[in-house]
């Protein structure tokens, strides 16, 4: 199948499967800080109808971050929750760093991703869900799984759990929060590490703090705006 042809297919199932879904919706926005600067943000809509999830999204670059790199994403997702742990059924992301557009669409059993100045590569798509719906929308800890960026898959590991009462800012959650430590194990034997805090109050649960620990580089951090999330 041509890359215009898979495209369109895309599009249409999107279409359908996102017309199909409740009006009701859930606006995210989560605060990104790298050391002590402002790094950007990531904004995001949640729809549910019974099992069926959609998520869509921006992650843009502000601030101190602009001065190292500029970058834009936005991405959507599409799926079932199984047993409350988000199954992905296709998955689009569309990076722009302010020189060159990537194009990555997983749909099927193959990632498609077209660059602006160069042809289109097919691969097959890799196993597991991706890593946008698993860390935002399970509402529980996890067991070891595998998750995806769309072209290369790798293992997420828990680590522990433990109940804290987290403390921020006034603009951000405080309260109590199950935290899920994790590593994320990569093809080459690299370990990434993460944390995520999610509210004991009040359903959904969503990320209220995600921490990610890269070695020799500042933790970047993740923070739920308080009255972000709204029907």
């Amino acid at each position: 199948m041509s890359h215009s042809t898979r495209l369109q297919s895309f599009g249409r199932w999107l279409a359908f499967a996102f017309a199909a879904l409740s009006s009701n919706a859930e606006n995210l926005r989560y605060d990104a800080q790298v050391a002590w600067f402002h790094a950007g943000t990531i904004e995001m809509t949640l729809r549910e109808d019974e099992s069926r999830y959609e998520l869509s999204g921006e992650v843009t670059t502000s601030g101190a971050a602009n001065r190292l790199f500029k970058w834009r994403g936005q991405f959507a997702a599409t799926g079932r929750f199984v047993q409350g742990f988000p199954t992905t059924k296709a998955y689009f992301l569309l990076e722009d760093d302010g020189d060159q557009r990537e194009f990555l669409l997983a749909f099927g059993d193959k990632t498609t991703i077209h660059a602006t100045d160069d042809e289109s590569e097919e691969l097959p798509a890799p196993p597991g869900s991706d890593l946008m719906s698993v860390i935002f929308l399970a509402p529980h800890c996890l067991g070891e799984t595998t998750v995806h960026d769309g072209e290369d898959a790798y293992r997420l590991v828990p680590e522990r759990r433990t109940e804290r009462v987290l403390r921020q800012r006034p603009r951000y959650f405080s309260g109590p929060t199950t935290r899920c430590d994790y590593r994320f194990r990569y093809d080459d034997g690299s370990i990434r590490r993460a944390s995520i805090w999610l509210s004991d109050t009040g359903a959904p649960r969503f990320p209220v703090r995600i921490q990610i620990r890269v070695p020799f580089l500042p933790d970047g951090i993740l923070r739920l705006r308080v009255g972000a999330s709204r029907p």
